[in-house]
């Protein structure tokens, strides 16, 4: 299945709101629930969902008045706000409370317009909670243009005006290290007629044995390189980088 049709599917919103070990996205995806968890609000907030595809982390705001914004991809889709090609949202400024933005940016081909957006429809003292990529295999949807340093998110989304209340880097180090061999795994491949090959398939298919294992260690042993906010420096590889930003 291609990522535009998965990304409206429910099992799209089941891995990132029940992740499970075992699971090829499991280490990046819990991760980036447990720093979602930390924006999640009973408050009755005003809240655009600016990208939203599937919408997975809608349950986490469930008092919320919750709008979506996405390009229309399948006939029937109920959106609040289809976006064109330039990304806008045909809104009045200052008429949301919070922003959400998850795993959008890395796709959206102007991201200075796009955040420039989120400024003016969010209200004075509104927050954007933003999520992007740090690395991660091409993924287009239809296009994926850009990886993100945290350095380099604070100094585009300051750009347009708000103040950084915090930055965090997500899967990091170790975590990331197996995560990236979750994804890569089945590309490591070699003629099976080959005694190379052979032993390759091998240990395809011994690690997705251990995954599940894998992955509880992880937790276990790597609990710090799940979502850290502080000593950045010494988390030089991560998967994802979150940002929670507020309009002057």
């Amino acid at each position: 299945m291609n990522l535009a049709k998965h990304i409206k599917s429910e099992a799209y919103v089941l891995e990132r709101v029940l992740p499970k070990h075992g699971e090829s996205t499991y280490l990046h995806l819990s991760d980036l629930l447990m720093a979602m968890k930390d924006v999640a609000t009973e408050t009755p907030l005003k809240i655009l969902d600016y990208g939203c595809g599937g919408s997975p982390y809608k349950s986490l705001f469930p008092k919320a008045d919750y709008s979506r914004a996405d390009h229309l991809q399948k006939e029937g889709e109920h959106l609040d706000y289809i976006l064109g090609s330039d990304s806008m949202v045909k809104e009045k400024d200052q008429a949301f409370d919070f922003i959400l933005s998850t795993q959008v940016l890395e796709h959206v081909g102007n991201p200075a317009n796009y955040l420039k957006e989120c400024f003016r429809l969010l209200k004075s003292g509104g927050n954007l909670f933003l999520t992007t990529h740090g690395s991660y295999p091409d993924h287009g949807c239809p296009y994926d243009y850009y990886r993100w340093t945290a350095d380099g998110l604070v100094r585009a989304i300051e750009a347009e005006g708000f103040n950084i209340i915090y930055i965090k880097k997500l899967t990091t180090g170790p975590r990331a290290f197996i995560q990236n061999c979750d994804t890569m795994i089945n590309d490591l491949r070699a003629p099976r007629r080959t005694l190379f090959g052979f032993l390759l398939y091998g240990v395809r298919n011994f690690y997705r044995l251990l995954r599940p294992w894998i992955h509880r260690m992880c937790d276990l042993h790597f609990a710090a390189h799940r979502v850290a906010s502080e000593s950045l420096d010494k988390h030089a590889t991560y998967i994802v980088v979150a940002c929670l930003a507020q309009k002057k």
